[in-house]
């Protein structure tokens, strides 16, 4: 029974809560980078226009000294009841007498302000002061010539700036204010715009918890996703196509390993059951006996074989051996047999290849004993070596046997797969032995094919791959 609860892991932050603390960052630094803009953008202009005007008072007042001095009195501003004036000026000869200076002057020390430049040199910048009342000055300040005396007259003029201040402390705050409100904003709109765009992957995996075991050949992918899932949804598929074909596989599995061993359990089972309906010979016994352990052999190397199967990542020891000396000690191995059947097994061509040689052995061996067990008799088997340009070996077995459908082709290194032509022929096999051959060569990281025609015979080929950097040069194993 499956089960769609999801496992206890820990907690980790949502993609929303992601998505809304980028948009709050992002919309923070936005905010803060265009506001800041503004706010020096604005504070610069009011600082160079208050600058201007100060210059603009000094070069008028030095005019007027230079040509009118009398005059210079009208231009010493005074308030009025109602119209305070913004600009304060203050006038000493060169011994730092005050000849004239409105009445607010007083209050700004003479030495407060920047040091003056005379009527040939050009009027800096003001500088800023802050009053015991609080109030905001910028101050400046030059020598006004007459004749040949460029130092006759010193000219200091202030400007009342704190409107201008209590204006910008006032833009900050709404600054401020314009800031969080947009953060806000930006959360509001932030958390609903994900989850709208989050709402496509919510509906896709309350579609995949929907997916059990039995109903594997459903798929995710469809027109109505959006095209970021497009990948997500076609590895799901892939995924659920996977997960389909092992369960088929090992539904199949299961089937054929019950009737595998459903024989020779039986066979036993019967031999014992017809031991035991009456007394019987000692000689009778001993060959109940030999047959019952000629089962036993029999489930024994097909447990083997499964254990062998069920370790794919086994630990082996690759060395460089000479394939040819490795195949020749299997024909003879398998020599007894063949000449029973009166079958020549050859081998041609040589090279050197980099493998654990007990899997070696066995991945060839699997592939001669199938040779001999479905070939035909007064046949010949052979074994053909070729080194490749990279270095690596393909090793072909051939026969001359009874061939293999080409619509059982991409079966016959199935685990348990048997066709019933050769079930018929050998029955003592488990089927077991193509699909070792191919794990032993996808441990080498190397491949297995097969080709066939019925009644012509059959070839498989293994392709192993060139030694690995440093095997190269090792010494040829000969076991």
């Amino acid at each position: 029974m499956s089960s769609t609860r999801r496992p206890d892991l820990p907690r980790s932050t949502s993609i929303t809560a992601r998505l809304l603390g980028f948009y709050l960052v992002t919309t923070l630094l936005i905010l803060l980078c265009t506001n800041w803009f503004q706010f020096k953008a604005l504070s610069k202009d009011l600082d160079f226009e208050d600058n201007d005007f100060l210059v603009e008072r000094i070069v008028t007042l030095r005019a007027i000294v230079a040509r009118h001095p009398d005059a210079l009195r009208d231009q010493i501003p005074v308030n009025r009841p109602g119209q305070p004036k913004r600009h304060l000026v203050r006038v000493q000869d060169a011994e730092g007498r005050t000849l004239m200076q409105s009445p607010e002057m007083a209050g700004l020390a003479v030495e407060l302000f920047p040091p003056a430049v005379t009527s040939a040199e050009k009027v800096g910048r003001g500088r800023k002061y802050r009053a015991p009342d609080r109030k905001r000055y910028l101050l400046n300040a030059g020598w006004a010539g007459r004749g040949d005396d460029p130092h006759h007259r010193l000219i200091q003029v202030a400007l009342d700036i704190t409107d201008e201040d209590a204006l910008m402390s006032k833009y900050l705050v709404r600054t401020g204010l314009s800031v969080v409100t947009g953060l806000f904003l930006a959360a509001l709109l932030g958390v609903t715009i994900t989850r709208r765009g989050l709402r496509p992957l919510q509906e896709m995996a309350d579609k995949v918890a929907q997916i059990t075991e039995a109903d594997l050949h459903q798929r995710i992918r469809t027109a109505n996703w959006p095209r970021e899932l497009d990948q997500l949804t076609v590895a799901l598929d892939a995924m659920l196509g996977r997960l389909e074909e092992s369960f088929a596989r090992l539904s199949e599995f299961s089937a054929n390993l019950a009737h595998e061993l459903r024989t020779p359990i039986n066979n036993l089972r019967g031999e014992a059951e017809v031991a035991l309906s009456r007394a019987r010979s000692e000689d009778e016994y001993r060959r109940i006996i030999e047959s019952a352990i000629e089962e036993y052999e029999r489930l024994s190397r097909m447990v083997g074989d499964i254990l062998f199967l069920a370790r794919p990542d086994r630990a082996y020891q690759p060395v460089l051996v000479d394939a040819r000396i490795e195949v020749e000690r299997l024909a003879e191995y398998y020599g007894n047999l063949a000449d029973e059947q009166h079958t020549a097994i050859v081998v041609e061509g040589d090279g050197k290849v980099s493998v654990d040689p007990n899997l070696f052995q066995r991945a060839v061996g699997n592939l001669i004993s199938n040779a001999l067990h479905y070939g035909s008799q007064f046949g010949r088997i052979t074994v053909k070596l070729r080194q490749t340009e990279e270095g690596g070996l393909n090793l072909a077995v051939e026969d001359s046997g009874m061939g293999v459908d080409p619509a059982e082709l991409p079966r016959v290194f199935d685990r348990f797969y048997r066709s019933p032509q050769a079930r018929q022929i050998y029955n003592q096999g488990s089927g077991l032995g193509l699909a070792i051959v191919r794990s032993i060569m996808n441990l080498h990281g190397g491949s297995a094919s097969v080709a066939s025609q019925p009644g012509e015979g059959t070839v498989v080929t293994l392709r192993f791959p060139p030694p690995a950097r440093g095997e190269t040069g090792a010494s040829v194993v000969q076991s």
